[in-house]
């Protein structure tokens, strides 16, 4: 079973973590409208620490993961088609170095398991920890396959966050964004930012002073105002998430859910992506594990369960990423909300130290494909049979929580 042993090293075994933020003294101050600490711990020598006016407090571990099952539908004879003859990958996003989640993948575990017979498990890591993610690759060995099982756990540490507003308004627009910060204004997969339909809206909200109010405030209206645009929300997000078996996430992307009659929390987040990208905002989806405990009853995922979730992030310039969660924020009074006071969900979120982030992308790197519907990973075949069939997936997501930890 992996621990934390080798995330809490990091603290003193990386040297880069002061170059990613720095954390002053301050006091501990109850936010009333948030019911989250606004500012952090003396001592934060966590990686990808925030500097002010961003805080986080309040750090918990967890081992986290995915469990990925891959099978076909159709039989002949009793007996399961093969749907891979030449091998392949599984491959998954995990967060390493963000605001609200530190991971460490030199503590991670893998197993798969072929046509339900344990192999040895081959996983290759890429990618520098230090842009904020890296991906976990799991070799797929040639041979005719019914079903195929992966499962991958590493060891994470999850933070409530805060924000000084006040201090957050006074932050300007840069001249330009460095480059791991500028990646997260391009369109993606689901994410059509480039469309005239957004850079209209935005025009239209701003009505000319984007440039002249500062960008946090910017990126609030902006939210807010996407947000009141969605007129049916369907809370099931997830595909056969009441079966107890998690196909993926239920997405239509920014640019269909505009047109659509009903949009579910996962477009809601791509929409105001889209919207923050369009008005040059870096900003990005996160697909995270949610732990389903916590004394604070004030969300709508599900008590009690771990489940897969969505938010988003924007990127508040020298300072770090700023979460938010459009769909928490609905129904909260936001036509009235003086933008001067801090909204719940938006920036200042005690509960994120009850979520661990996985993924910056629905499909991840665009790097293989995904089976029907997106949930943090995608999978490459290098041959398939030509027997008919259809694949059928199942997600898990795998969280142990490890308590309050401290530096």
């Amino acid at each position: 079973m992996a621990d934390l042993t080798s995330i809490l090293s990091l603290a003193t075994s990386l040297a880069f973590a002061a170059s990613l933020g720095t954390s002053n003294t301050s006091t501990n101050n109850q936010d009333k409208a948030t019911g989250a600490r606004q500012f952090a711990s003396p001592a934060d020598s966590w990686p990808g620490c925030p500097a002010p006016p961003l805080y986080r407090t309040d750090p918990r571990g967890y081992t986290v993961g995915l469990a990925i099952d891959i099978g076909a539908t159709s039989q002949r004879q009793g007996v399961p088609d093969p749907f891979i003859s030449l091998g392949g990958s599984i491959t998954i996003e995990a967060a390493t170095v963000d605001t609200s989640t530190v991971s460490d993948l030199r503590g991670r575990e893998s197993s798969i398991r072929l046509n339900g017979i344990p192999q040895k498990a081959t996983a290759r890591i890429e990618g520098d920890p230090l842009t904020g993610s890296q991906r976990i690759s799991l070799d797929i060995p040639r041979g005719s396959l019914q079903t195929v099982s992966a499962r991958v756990t590493w060891p994470a540490i999850a933070f409530s966050i805060g924000v000084d507003e006040p201090m957050a308004a006074k932050v300007t627009w840069p001249r330009e964004w460095t480059p791991e910060v500028a990646k997260f204004l391009a369109p993606s997969q689901g994410i059509q930012s480039e469309n005239e339909l957004f850079k209209a809206f935005v025009a239209k909200t701003t009505e000319g002073r984007l440039r002249r109010t500062p960008i946090f405030l910017a990126a609030k209206d902006l939210v807010r105002r996407t947000i009141m645009e969605f007129q049916n929300v369907d809370s099931q997000t997830l595909v056969r998430e009441g079966q107890g078996t998690i196909r993926g996430f239920r997405l239509q992307g920014a640019l269909a859910s505009t047109q659509a009659l009903s949009v579910t929390p996962g477009d809601m987040v791509c929409t105001c992506v889209a919207v923050l990208r369009a008005a040059g905002i870096p900003a990005r989806p996160v697909i995270g594990i949610y732990s389903g405990s916590g004394s604070n009853p004030d969300t709508k995922l599900p008590k009690d369960r771990r489940t897969l979730c969505v938010w988003a992030e924007f990127n508040l310039p020298g300072c770090g990423w700023v979460p938010f969660d459009p769909y928490e924020m609905r129904g909260r009074g936001l036509p009235q909300a003086n933008i001067n006071q801090p909204w719940k969900w938006f920036g200042t979120i005690k509960q994120m130290n009850r979520r661990v982030a996985l993924a910056y992308d629905f499909a991840p790197f665009n790097h293989g494909v995904t089976c029907d519907w997106p949930a943090g990973w995608v999978w490459t075949v290098a041959g398939q049979t030509t027997a008919p069939f259809r694949l059928v997936d199942a997600t898990a997501p795998l969280m142990v929580s490890r308590g309050q930890i401290r530096p």
